[in-house]
């Protein structure tokens, strides 16, 4: 809040506190409060995003002509039509340090969830902190959708000009986009289900008290005020009426469902029904009185002529890319770059492309955008890993957790740009992190 952190008094916010945090960590590890034993077992993820954040920082300094006409003609081409005196692979090294700044912060909240989640305790509680998270942005979200009520938020802390954010009649919340409150509900809901699953076992029960406590401590427990949480996000992401939110969200349960039936060896039958049963009720139930209905209106209206402009986005960042495939433009530099490539397409302002591998290719190049894949891939292997070796049902929920939010946001990011919102990309960060966290974990 407000609007996902995306203003640069909100962004620069977040970034100071993950800094203050850093620091004092650091002094609890120089006087030997605590540990960071599990850093080296996981030294590899934090290598591969470090090499993306240096990248960032590279792009940005003055290097030679010659350097640069080696690297990145295009880019050199550019700089000769300049009159200043600066020239290096970001088109705007400004708009670039502020970017760096950004992904330094998510690489220290990255390595710093892997040296405070050191237990089953703290790992519980972040998740049990996601979900409430999710729970407090969709509560705002219904609140302001069905009251109406509309608010105003300030772009800058020396601007008197506030930008107001009408009520509409998708959930939007505190975000100024609702498919970037789909995006953060995508991610709470999946951790959610994660802790839901690790609360199940198969029960043989003896007779009918043992049975009748079973059912009682279901409907009256944290089990039952956990599926109420995840009914009220559940009812929010379908009020947002996303496509590619929804879409993405129930894709992605399907997917990381049947791998987590398929991979884990440990885990109760009742997952399963558990499974079925959420998508069941959620679409039939929930779909049909919240206006999932609407949503499936809106995806069978979608036609290649309604997103033709974003097709001419797409042609024309594949025109920036190839020129520009090996170093990128410079992190941040997308909105200032198109202008130049737009051959049609809508006479808008176009500030992002509306899909998130496009935009990180562009930017970074294939220098700074290969380590974040392979992070990716390792952060994959890690969940099967997980999935397969550990018994806790807490590490299998999490790992489960983890599998679904990031699938459903890299389905959702082939048409959208949650991962430039910083507080999405900042809970997309922690799912990351977590098989990694989880992996490092003793049997308890």
């Amino acid at each position: 809040m407000p609007l996902g952190s995306k203003y640069p008094w909100a962004t620069s916010a977040m970034e100071i506190w993950i800094y203050i945090l850093s620091i004092v960590v650091c002094l609890a590890l120089a006087f030997g409060l605590i540990k960071a034993s599990t850093l080296s077992k996981s030294w590899l993820a934090i290598a591969l995003f470090a090499i993306t954040a240096s990248w960032i920082a590279i792009q940005c300094l003055s290097i030679p002509q010659t350097w640069l006409s080696m690297i990145s003609p295009n880019t050199a081409s550019l700089y000769a039509f300049a009159d200043g005196t600066h020239q290096g692979i970001s088109l705007d090294a400004s708009i670039s340090w502020l970017q760096f700044h950004k992904t330094l912060a998510l690489l220290l909240l990255f390595t710093l969830t892997l040296i405070l989640v050191d237990s089953y305790k703290r790992l519980k509680l972040l998740a049990y902190i996601i979900v409430f998270s999710g729970f407090l942005q969709a509560m705002a979200a219904l609140l302001l959708n069905l009251s109406g009520i509309s608010y105003s938020v300030n772009e800058y802390t020396y601007s008197i000009t506030d930008m107001n954010i009408p009520s509409s009649a998708r959930a939007t919340g505190f975000n100024s986009n609702p498919d970037h409150l789909a995006g953060w509900l995508e991610m709470s809901l999946a951790v959610g289900i994660g802790l839901l699953i690790s609360m199940l076992s198969d029960q043989n029960f003896r007779n009918w008290r043992q049975r009748l406590r079973h059912y009682s401590q279901t409907i009256l427990g944290p089990k039952a005020r956990l599926r109420f949480i995840l009914v009220i996000l559940c009812i929010t992401l379908v009020m947002t009426h996303s496509r590619m939110g929804n879409s993405a969200f129930f894709a992605s349960l399907i997917i990381a469902g049947s791998m987590f039936i398929f991979l884990s060896r440990h885990a109760a039958k009742s997952v399963t029904i558990f499974l079925t049963s959420l998508i069941i009720i959620d679409i039939i139930i929930i779909g049909s009185w919240f206006g999932l209905s609407r949503v499936i209106e809106r995806i069978n209206q979608t036609t290649t002529i309604t997103e033709a402009q974003r097709g001419d986005v797409y042609a024309d960042t594949f025109a920036m890319i190839h020129d520009f495939s090996l170093t990128g433009i410079g992190a941040g530099n997308f909105f200032s770059a198109f202008p130049a490539y737009k051959i049609q397409g809508p006479s808008y302002y176009i500030d992002h492309v509306h899909n998130d591998f496009l935009e990180f290719t562009l930017n970074l190049g294939l220098i700074g955008t290969a380590p974040l894949f392979l992070l990716l891939l390792l952060c994959l292997w890690t969940i099967i890993h997980n999935l397969r070796k550990r018994r806790s049902s807490l590490i299998l929920g999490i790992n489960f957790a983890s599998l679904m939010g990031i699938t459903s946001i890299l389905i959702h990011s082939s048409v959208d740009f949650n991962l430039q919102v910083p507080a999405n990309a900042a809970l997309f960060t922690m799912l990351v992190a977590l098989p990694f966290v989880s992996r490092n974990l003793k049997a308890s």
